[in-house]
């Protein structure tokens, strides 16, 4: 059997959604980006402002304080980030099931003005 002799795949007939899948997926996976916010703010955010002595005056004079603070606050900017995209994640798995229901909706409405419903 050739590549070009494979069996094609059928395209489903049939799909379905389900409110609950979409609903589940959203409450499991928002609190994640609040859960990130919290741990950047109580862990990172501090290290962001540190004094330029904190690592003693050597330290202050070769620049390990502003390496560290430097760092810190590129990490923060990223979790920060990440836990923006979570929201933005939420918000489009939300917003997909929403899409959705009104798609099939208008779909059904559409079916039953053709076959001569009154709707």
């Amino acid at each position: 059997m050739t590549k070009h002799d494979e069996p094609v795949h059928p395209v489903p007939q049939h799909y379905t959604a389900e409110e609950s899948a979409f609903s589940g997926f959203t409450r499991g996976f928002r609190p994640l980006g609040e859960e990130l916010n919290t741990a950047t703010g109580n862990n990172l955010a501090a290290h962001t402002t540190l004094g330029g002595n904190v690592f003693s005056r050597v330290g202050n004079e070769v620049g390990l304080s502003d390496a560290v603070r430097v760092a810190t606050q590129r990490q923060l900017d990223r979790v920060n980030g990440l836990a923006g995209n979570t929201d933005t994640m939420s918000d489009s798995v939300t917003n997909t099931w929403t899409n959705y229901k009104t798609t099939e909706d208008d779909h059904d409405r559409a079916l039953r003005r053709a076959l001569g419903e009154q709707i």
